[in-house]
C-alpha cells in the first residue's frame, strides 16, 4: 500500500516537474508587435523626441495588456522595462530609456523548445 502511494506521488512530480519546465519561456509567443514599437521608441529616444516615446510606450503597454490574457510570463517580464523607459524619457533621461527597452526587447525574443514535443 505504501509503496503504491510513492508510485503515484512520484507519478504526479514528474508530471508537475515537465509542465514547470515550459512555463515563462515565449515558445510559440509572437511579441513582434510591441518589439517594432520598441524599436521606433528606441529611434525616438536617438532623436530626443520625448512625446513619441511616451506615445509609442503608452500604446505598447496598451497592447501588452491585451496580450496578457494568455497569462504569459514573458510579458510580466517585459512591461515593468516599458514602464521605466516611459518614466526615465518623461524625465528626458534617453540613455537610460534606451537601456529598459533594449532590456525588454530581450525577453521578447521566442525560445527554441526543450522538449521534442512529439512521441
Amino acid at each position: 500500500m505504501n509503496l503504491v502511494k510513492l508510485a503515484i506521488a512520484f507519478f504526479f512530480a514528474l508530471l508537475l516537474i515537465g509542465n514547470a519546465k515550459a512555463a515563462g519561456a515565449p515558445v510559440n509567443e509572437d511579441f513582434g508587435l510591441v518589439k517594432s514599437l520598441c524599436d521606433d521608441m528606441v529611434e525616438l529616444a536617438k532623436k530626443g523626441n520625448k512625446d513619441g516615446v511616451v506615445e509609442l510606450a503608452d500604446a505598447a503597454l496598451k497592447l501588452s495588456e491585451a496580450m496578457r490574457r494568455d497569462n504569459s510570463m514573458a510579458i510580466d517580464k517585459f512591461r515593468p522595462k516599458l514602464r521605466y523607459a516611459k518614466k526615465a524619457a518623461k524625465l528626458g533621461d534617453f540613455n537610460a530609456a534606451i537601456g529598459f527597452l533594449e532590456e525588454a526587447k530581450l525577453y521578447m525574443r521566442p525560445t527554441a523548445a526543450a522538449w521534442d514535443g512529439g512521441s
